[in-house]
């Protein structure tokens, strides 16, 4: 691990001990999602604990064995779609990056990543420039309108690329893969085209919360202003699927970033794709309210599934190539990363406290009648201690999930399929 990188994660999970969305909510993101949920308060931050307690109480991923079986949630059987194949190991795969922009976004990353991966064509969408080689009809519905813009335009295209991942015009933000540091740059150097290709839709972020498994019930009455999208759904699942039954649960990872095949966007009707982008384009639900609709439906268009929540696990290891030996060897470093998070805020908090009490020390008439709450000596050495051993211990297992990554036969063992010597991932 760089020193840069080293920097990187410890400036994004300082303040996550508690509430790991506001640090980086703080990044520019105009165009988009998932990238701003809403205020949060004590409410939300429950919620979010009832989600990791009932992803935690999932079946076990029984990939560490030589079953051949399917991990319920990562099946290509949970698509109504037919799998995928891959190309013969070692055959490039044409690839596109479609993302939408403010004429004021900053995007100067893609500037410098893209000469690095020629492999990758961009379609950036300029979304409130009509006069812009790519734009969209309307500044609506936030990214759901450039990603079924250039759908459409594309879909007759000869050139349509093998792999089209949709993504925010982002390089660093909270909802991008935790085990590549939130880095857009690193989650495109590492997906897995193989994956996409096989599964035909990857859900760009593997970790359930928020998102899954059970957040959003259309059928509901009641309007919860931290999922203000829930009775909107409702309406628009009927127009826009007809023939199928507003469901009690829908249910994916957030945030409107994933990976499609041409072979699958080819497989759904481009009148289909018309119909969704004329519904953004009537709707009078919100700018906002309207892209989070399509959030919760981009894994129906693409998989026809109600639910689909792969397992973490296998996500990573054979989308990204980040492969932990064991389940209890994932279970262990994202808790020991939970601790470490938790040490860091307990230290700043008690840095805070000191720096409060030297503040104070050379006034004494200050000090008469004020209550200050006096650190206790020696936990800071206590505590930087533990973060510095907690942070060895998971840029050493992280490593070594990296290297098993490596292994088209651990992918293989980990994602529950079957694999044969000489393929590839």
């Amino acid at each position: 691990m760089t020193k840069m990188n080293i920097v990187i994660l410890i400036l994004l999970l300082r303040s996550r001990a508690r509430n790991y969305h506001s640090t980086l909510q703080g990044l520019s993101q105009t165009v988009g999602l998932g990238e701003l949920i809403e205020d949060e308060d004590e409410g939300e931050s429950n919620q979010h604990q009832e989600q990791d307690l009932k992803q935690a109480q999932r079946p076990a991923d029984p990939s560490g064995s030589n079953s051949p079986l399917l991990y319920h949630h990562d099946s290509l059987s949970s698509s109504s779609f037919p799998p995928g194949a891959p190309k013969a190991a070692g055959e490039p795969y044409t690839r596109a990056l479609i993302a939408g922009r403010l004429t004021t976004e900053n995007t100067t990353w893609l500037d410098t990543y893209l000469p690095t991966d020629p492999t990758l064509t961009p379609f950036i969408y300029v979304v409130n420039d009509q006069t812009a080689p790519l734009h969209t009809p309307r500044n609506k519905g936030h990214e759901a309108m450039v990603y079924l813009t250039y759908i459409l335009d594309q879909y007759d295209s000869l050139t349509l690329p093998d792999i089209n991942i949709f993504m925010h015009p982002h390089s660093i933000a909270w909802h991008n893969p935790e085990l590549l540091n939130h880095d857009a740059t690193e989650a495109l150097k590492r997906l897995s085209s193989e994956r996409v290709m096989r599964h035909g839709y990857m859900n760009l972020r593997c970790h359930w919360d928020p998102g899954c498994p059970e957040r959003i019930h259309p059928g509901t009455s009641y309007r919860d202003n931290l999922k203000r999208e829930e009775i909107a759904l409702a309406g628009a699942w009927a127009e826009m699927f007809p023939d199928d039954p507003i469901p009690s649960v829908v249910a994916a990872p957030c945030c409107a970033q994933f990976a499609v095949s041409r072979d699958r966007i080819r497989s759904i009707p481009k009148a289909h794709y018309a119909r969704y982008r004329d519904w953004l384009l009537r709707t009078k639900e919100t700018d906002w309210i309207s892209g989070r609709v399509f959030e919760y439906l981009w894994h129906k268009i693409f998989t026809g599934q109600d639910t689909l929540c792969p397992d973490t696990r296998s996500c990573y290891c054979d989308g990204y190539g980040v492969c932990f030996s064991t389940p209890e060897t994932f279970e262990l470093w994202f808790d020991n990363h939970h601790w470490w998070r938790k040490a860091i805020k307990e230290l700043e908090v008690w840095e805070e406290r000191a720096r409060t009490i030297d503040g104070v020390s050379r006034d004494y008439k200050k000090i008469e009648g004020m209550r200050l709450d006096v650190p206790v000596p020696g936990r800071n050495w206590e505590l930087k201690r533990e973060i510095d051993e907690r942070f060895q211990l998971l840029a050493r297992v992280r490593v070594e999930a990296l290297r098993n990554g490596t292994d088209p036969e651990v992918r293989a063992r980990v994602a529950g399929r079957l694999w044969g010597v000489g393929e590839g991932y």
